[in-house]
This record gives C-alpha cells, structure tokens and sequence, in this order.
C-alpha cells in the first residue's frame, strides 16, 4: 500500500524515514530561531537593527529570482521571457497589492510564451 521511495546518494542510500527526520531537524530549528528572536530584550535588538533586519527576506528572494533570470548553462544569458514576466508580475503586485493575482499572471505569461 505504502511506496518506498529509494533515492541512489553518494555512497549510500537514503529513504524516506531519512527525509522524515531531516524535515523534522529542520522545522525544529527553524522554529527555535523564530522563538528565540522573539525573546531578545530590545536593548540589543535596537530599532536600527529591526529595521536593518527588515530587508533580510528581500534579500533572499532576490538571491533566488535573479539568478533564474540572467544566468544559464554556460554564465550570463538574456532570457527575455522570464525578464518580461517578471516585469508584469511586478507592475501587477504594484497597482493590485494582490501577490496571488501577480504570481498567476507571472505564471501565465511564461505558460503562454513557452507555448509559442
């Protein structure tokens, strides 16, 4: 009834009791971080700092979107399509405030173009 899935890593195999516990580890952690943040007294977490801490997440997802728009196989690339729908996903976020609607047109664009 149950399917095990087996995945061939370097040196060994892994299955999905492996991925279970790695799954759990990570949530553990990552919810101990938040906790623990909360926590700090706001003598050390000053408000320069919260505001500086603000741009974390934008820094992330820039470091996840724009490798995907400019870099390929073989270093820099232009890919038109991926850049044009960003930039409608974007002008949608900005006059919509409606990040589901942006993410469907962005979605949409790509689907459509590759299509062609």
């Amino acid at each position: 009834m149950f399917q095990v899935v087996v995945i061939y890593w370097r040196g060994g195999v892994k299955t999905n009791s492996s991925y279970l516990f790695l799954l759990i580890g990570m949530t553990i952690i990552t919810y101990l971080c938040r906790r623990l943040l909360l926590r700090v007294p706001d003598r050390i977490l000053t408000k320069r700092l919260k505001s500086g801490l603000a741009f974390v997440p934008i820094g992330i997802y820039s470091g996840l979107v724009f490798p995907s728009l400019f870099i390929g196989e073989t270093g820099l690339q232009w890919k038109p399509l991926y850049l044009f729908a960003s930039i409608f996903c974007l002008l949608t976020l900005r006059f919509t405030n409606n990040f589901l609607l942006s993410f469907f047109i962005g979605m949409g664009f790509v689907l459509i173009g590759s299509s062609f």
